[in-house]
């Protein structure tokens, strides 16, 4: 029986102050995580859900890419940007919905009950 996939408890969202980043993504990942990360979305807004065996020949990863590839899926699930069924990965709303929470958190914390209810 398969070990049950562990997933982080807590990720790292860098907030830029300056200037806007072009994705989401890269508030997430950087460097070679973020190509990746770019190119898992890409093909799932074309594709519509990506199998989970078919990971190489889809996306046209290396063996050395395999760890990255599974590091990236496992931060992308525990975030929410995606979900798993039925031995398919798919788009997921669910990042936006612990977004506005963090939201509604900060305006209650900062006095702000108008906009929550």
């Amino acid at each position: 029986m398969p070990r049950p996939r562990k997933f982080p408890d807590h990720v790292v969202l860098r907030i830029p102050v300056y200037e806007p980043p072009e994705s989401v993504l890269e508030l997430l990942f950087e460097g070679k995580t973020l190509e990746l990360a770019k190119s898992i979305v890409e093909y799932l807004k074309k594709n519509k859900m990506l199998w989970k065996d078919a990971y190489r020949e889809e996306l046209g990863l290396k063996d050395s890419d395999a760890v990255l590839y599974f590091r990236v899926i496992k931060k992308m699930l525990a975030l929410g940007l995606l979900s798993e069924d039925r031995g398919y990965y798919k788009l997921s709303d669910k990042f936006c919905s612990r977004l506005e929470n963090l939201i509604r958190m900060w305006k209650f914390e900062i006095g702000d009950l108008k906009d929550l209810w």
